[in-house]
């Protein structure tokens, strides 16, 4: 007799794999199932998005005397800023008449200043953050071993100006040359001469109109 025949007498080893079949079937469906609703989504979430932090801005570092052509401006000067639209005028106004004397009597002690390496008479035409920058920049030059032959065209407008406070702005064509202190020699260059922006703040102390600062425009 064959004990595994079923009443029917058919085998009954293809019942039972087929029921093994749709049982594990049914095993792998609900854990793909699972897996698909439930499952954490390890390396697929999208990175957290973290707002970059804002530049640092900074000062732009003193710029030292580069060339001759350069040494007469404002070398050192910290701001930059766009030029403003010039409109060059002369002074029409008691006002801007005794600021543009100081103006230009401040160009003339500087001048002498970088020619003869002497700062004794620089707080006469300057004052605050012009004063420190151009007495370091005469040390610089004295520590070179040269000077400044300063040789300017100016041409200037002002900004603004009232009875303690002015802006003058002034593109002047510069062709200022290095002078060797030990021959007393003009250095010659090949560089050939620029337009230098600059914009001066002056500001009337004890009476007398001073530049205290300046901008560098481009």
């Amino acid at each position: 007799m064959n004990i595994n025949a079923s009443p029917g007498g058919s085998p009954r080893y293809p019942l039972v794999a087929a029921l093994l079949v749709g049982v594990v079937a049914a095993l792998l469906v609900g854990g793909w199932f699972a897996s698909q609703h439930f499952r954490g989504q390890v390396g697929t979430e999208p990175a957290r998005s973290v707002a970059a932090p804002s530049p640092r801005t900074t000062a732009p570092a003193d710029v030292a005397v580069p060339a001759a052509v350069t040494a007469a401006s404002p070398a050192a000067v910290t701001s930059v800023a766009a030029s403003p639209a010039p409109s060059f005028r002369v002074a029409s106004s008691p006002l801007e008449r005794e600021i543009e004397q100081a103006y230009l009597h401040y160009w003339d002690v500087r001048a002498a200043a970088y020619l003869n390496l002497d700062t004794s008479h620089l707080a006469e035409v300057m004052a605050g953050a012009e004063l420190e920058r151009m007495s370091q920049q005469i040390k610089d030059l004295q520590a070179k071993g040269r000077a400044v032959k300063v040789d300017i065209d100016h041409r200037y407008l002002f900004a603004s100006e009232s009875p303690d406070k002015a802006v003058i702005y002034d593109e002047y064509l510069n062709r200022s040359l290095f002078v060797d202190v030990a021959t007393n020699q003009v250095l010659p260059t090949s560089s050939p001469a620029v337009t230098e922006k600059i914009s001066y703040e002056l500001q009337k102390i004890d009476g007398s109109w001073k530049v205290i600062d300046g901008a560098q425009h481009t």
